[in-house]
Order: C-alpha cells, then structure tokens, then sequence
C-alpha cells in the first residue's frame, strides 16, 4: 500500500468505525498499524483505519495498441452525426424561409406556431402512414424530427 493508492473500505473493527463501508478513499498517511484515509471529493473528510479493513482498488493501464471503442462510443457518434444533419436542415431551411416555424406570418392560415407545427407533424406523419419509410420518405423522416424539435421549441 502506498500514499495516494485508493482503497475500499471493506470493514470496520473495535477501534477503526469511521467511513463508509464499500466507499472509495485515498491513502493519505501510512503508519505502522494504522492508515490515514480521505474521501476522494474532498481531504476535510479524514479518518485512521487498520490497513486490514481496506482492499486496494485494482487499476491497470490498458495499452495504447488495444481498441477501446464501445458500442455507447458507437452509438454517441452515431447521435451526434444523425442530429447533427437534423439541426443543419432547420438551420438551412430557417435561413431559406425566415423564422416562419415558430413566428407565423398568419396570411392564409390564423393558427399558432404551436398548432402550425402540430398540423404539418400530421402532414409528415399521412406521408409515412401511406409511402411508408423507404429511400423516398427519408426526407419526410428527417422532416418530422425536425417539425417535432420544433414543436419543443414552441412550446418553450
């Protein structure tokens, strides 16, 4: 056991009943038959310990060579890419059109950014209700999250 090594507190015993049992701890001080811990947040929660009831927490490095990517890696970069190219579209379409979507100009129609939405979200979905999802209805997929971000922002 070294300074700075983190433990576990596994137990207490007669004279050592300070910690909380199963909680991480650094090792501040080693004496002969004692281990000063400390909380790893913040030093002011310290206590003395018998060096028998922590169990050092096992570390290892892994190699630089060894692929550490996982599925959620795999899955945040997929998010990020698929909202990424949502969030373009309405950027594109805001500038395209002007701030329409959620400040209506209210020629033709007299309903709200709310409602207006709501009634192009139906449009969207009888699109899909009647093409399906396929190669030609992608656009219509990537319309109807817009419409739905949208719809959060509107009722904000």
């Amino acid at each position: 056991m070294n300074i700075n090594d983190i433990v576990i507190l596994r137990k207490h015993d007669q004279h050592h009943h300070r910690g909380v049992i199963g909680s991480r701890y650094i090792v501040t001080e080693i004496k002969k038959t004692e281990l000063k811990l400390c909380a790893e947040e913040s030093n002011d929660l310290c206590f003395y310990t018998n060096p028998n009831n922590v169990e050092p927490l096992v570390q290892c490095t892994i190699p630089s060579w060894v692929e550490t990517s996982t599925h959620s890696d795999d899955f945040a970069d997929k998010l990020d890419k698929v909202s990424s190219e949502v969030v373009a579209l309405l950027k594109s379409k805001n500038k395209a059109y002007g701030n329409t979507a959620l400040d209506p100009v209210q020629i033709f129609s007299r309903l709200d950014a709310t409602e207006a939405i709501c009634a192009r979200i139906d449009d969207k979905i009888m699109r899909i209700k009647n093409k399906g999802i396929n190669d030609q209805t992608e656009d219509t997929v990537d319309d109807l999250i817009g419409y739905l971000l949208l719809l959060k922002m509107s009722m904000q």
